[in-house]
């Protein structure tokens, strides 16, 4: 495998991200990104003032560092996994993509592992966000004090996790290809790493539990697989722990580029759902959603995901899973566009393309529910678990078709999908923390969320009229 047709494909994608995803949409306009960098300056400073300000009344003893950061590598463990899955979705989309190098002089195994590295780079990126809060804090309360616990247990731990997961995705794409069952490779893979999320996730809290009972008895008594590192500093010391971190570093990474990967350019991602033609445009909408493979993908999680929460008594919770598929609602605008574009030559209406979108949405998400509803009614005790799901789930719709208008996912394009959600969740986490720390009247809050979500409808239809408006300029550039 070569280094230097990998470091352009780097290189492409990153030029690509710059020219067509940070100069696309409202992101040309200087103002909004001022306004997006502000708003996300000011949520990272009061995420970062209120840790320093917890941490300034607990952080007193070695102990309860020592506490808190083992409890916090846990968290670590488990958002590093919520990232990966999270990429793993986003990116098995990216076929199409990367098609635009199919000309190029570079390898499948070349080609694949540029995006390995994109999508790491991604996944640290993010994880640097959530954990800088606790860091800035630590090294202005402590200074360097701290240091080697810091970095044993949030860079060796989240190294590791990441690079244990990419060796699970590797392996069960290996195994898919050589099973001809290529086209099912992100569903099972996505499934394996959900299943993995939740046995860590029911350590996590037994951990917990057992770190707390050794802060209040005064004992050290805790082990567990998720502490294989701080357990390694507090015996061998720093040198001997980076001496294992760098060899598991090396053979974990040694097996990314021996196992050979098959997970991107499949031949299709489509199927035949139904075989009549229909003259109702919301029906069409419906099918042009649910024939995507990637849709039936997310689907099939969804269900997984309840079983699992079955599995782990957390039955009361099952609808929850449905927000999943909400997330799809940012590809709507892409899998329509066929159908708009045939409307585009005839008597086209923004605000209806908006119903048809947000409607043929709803159906997919809430024709699936019915199979979680129904043994809901069983085993849900609590009124409000049945109810406040499908609330989540409209307004989520709501949310992310916006973000597939302004920034639609061309090509399966997973950095606009990266980009739009980043541009329309840091105003939402914004709004709300500010909901929060005014402690509004309920009803001042009622209003604020239907001021809201009514700029949203507004924005979203504007948008579609924008790319009516752009498709008529381009065929009249064609043509004449």
């Amino acid at each position: 495998m070569r280094l230097k047709p990998i470091k352009h494909l780097v290189q492409l994608y990153s030029t690509f991200f710059v020219r067509k995803i940070l100069n696309f949409g409202v992101l040309k306009n200087p103002i909004i990104r001022v306004l997006l960098f502000i708003a996300f300056f000011l949520l990272m400073t009061v995420i970062s003032l209120s840790v320093f300000m917890f941490f300034s009344e607990a952080v007193q003893t070695e102990e309860i560092v020592r506490f808190l950061l083992n409890t916090y590598s846990s968290t670590i463990i488990l958002w590093t996994i919520v990232v990966t899955i999270f990429l793993k979705v986003i990116f098995s989309k990216v076929d199409s993509f990367l098609r635009m190098t199919i000309n190029f002089p570079v390898s499948n195994k070349e080609r694949n592992f540029s995006v390995f590295l994109y999508e790491t780079f991604i996944s640290f990126a993010v994880i640097f966000l959530l954990s800088f809060s606790v860091v800035l804090s630590m090294l202005l309360i402590h200074q360097l004090a701290f240091i080697d616990i810091l970095v044993v247990n949030l860079l060796y731990v989240s190294t590791i996790t990441y690079l244990g997961l990419q060796v699970v995705s590797r392996f069960v794409s290996f195994v898919c290809f050589h099973l001809h069952m290529q086209k099912l490779f992100h569903i099972i893979n996505i499934s394996i790493l959900v299943l993995i999320f939740s046995v860590v996730f029911r350590k996590a809290q037994s951990l917990v539990t057992d770190l707390s009972n050794d802060l209040i008895q005064g004992t050290n008594e805790t082990d567990s697989i998720l502490l294989l590192f701080q357990l390694a500093h507090e015996e061998y010391g720093f040198l001997l722990t980076t001496i294992i971190y760098l060899s598991l570093v090396i053979v974990l990474l040694g097996m990314i580029i021996v196992i050979p990967d098959q997970s991107h350019m499949s031949n299709s991602k489509h199927i035949l759902v139904f075989d009549f033609n229909t003259n109702s445009m919301l029906r069409s909408y419906v099918l042009s959603t649910v024939r995507n493979m990637n849709t039936l993908n997310t689907i099939a999680l969804v269900y997984l995901a309840a079983l699992i929460m079955i599995l782990f008594n957390l039955s009361e919770y099952i609808l929850y899973t449905t927000v999943i598929l909400s997330f799809n609602s940012i590809y709507s605008f892409i899998h329509s566009q066929n159908l708009r574009k045939v409307l585009y030559r005839f008597n086209y209406l923004a605000w209806k393309d908006y119903l048809y979108l947000i409607t043929s949405q709803l159906i997919i998400i809430y024709s699936v529910s019915l199979l979680l509803f129904v043994p809901g009614l069983i085993t849900i005790q609590s009124m409000i678990h049945l109810i406040i799901p499908y609330v989540v789930v409209t307004f989520s719709v709501l949310i992310f078709v916006l973000a597939g208008i302004l920034f639609p996912p061309y090509n399966d394009n997973p950095f606009s999908v990266i980009t739009s959600i980043a541009v329309v969740t840091i105003p939402i986490l914004v709004i709300g923390i500010s909901l929060t720390f005014l402690n509004l009247d309920l009803w001042l809050n009622i209003g604020t969320l239907i001021f809201f979500y009514t700029v949203i409808v507004l924005f979203s239809v504007q948008g579609l009229n924008n790319m009516k408006r752009g498709f008529r300029n381009e065929t009249f550039v064609h043509v004449y």
